[in-house]
């Protein structure tokens, strides 16, 4: 009997993932989530989540919860540094539609710029933004999340080059290719 209600309890995704990190003390970098990863989130909470999982993972902290922006025309996400930890807000439109699988790797894209203090304030070019992706991604597997459907997710995007990020699929391609990922991303 007991042996049968251990293997439910490890059969539900629901018992790797705790709603909240200030709940999941015993986090461990290095389980896996058994759920879709192409998925809109559940809520702010989750995307909250993501962002404290990979925030764990790149030694940064984060100051309470993730705020919504006011601009719903805003970047997806932007992260201030701050006295207590990084505060960070989101687009309210991309908190709902972005799957948390590539929350995890926009996040760590955003915290590889703190940690490394290169592209502020606006002022990069598309080999900072590169950089930020692959230490970014890092960050991002070293927490549990999976690379290829992010990369997947980045080319099903619009790509619009501009003069400070580059084309949106040559930077996934770049990714891939850095990390030796043969399955084909075209």
């Amino acid at each position: 009997m007991k042996r049968a209600a251990l293997l439910a309890v490890l059969g539900v995704p629901s018992c790797l993932v705790s709603p909240h990190p200030a709940v999941d003390a015993g986090f461990r970098p290095y389980l896996r989530r058994i759920e879709p990863v192409d998925r809109p989130p559940h809520g702010l909470w989750e995307v909250d989540q993501v962002a404290h999982r990979v925030a764990l993972a790149s030694g940064r902290r984060i100051s309470g919860m993730i705020e919504e922006s006011l601009n719903p025309n805003g970047p997806v996400a932007s992260i201030q540094a701050m006295p207590d930890g990084d505060r960070i807000t989101v687009n309210p439109h991309a908190a709902r539609e972005i799957p948390p699988n590539a929350w995890a790797f926009i996040f760590g894209h955003e915290f590889a710029h703190q940690v490394y203090d290169f592209g502020h304030r606006g002022h990069t070019d598309p080999a900072q933004e590169l950089r930020a992706d692959i230490i970014g991604a890092g960050y991002a597997k070293k927490a549990g999340y999976e690379l290829v459907p992010y990369l997947h997710w980045m080319l099903s995007c619009h790509a619009k080059e501009d003069q400070s990020h580059g084309d949106l699929h040559e930077r996934a391609r770049a990714l891939a290719r850095h990390f030796r990922i043969t399955t084909a991303i075209e």
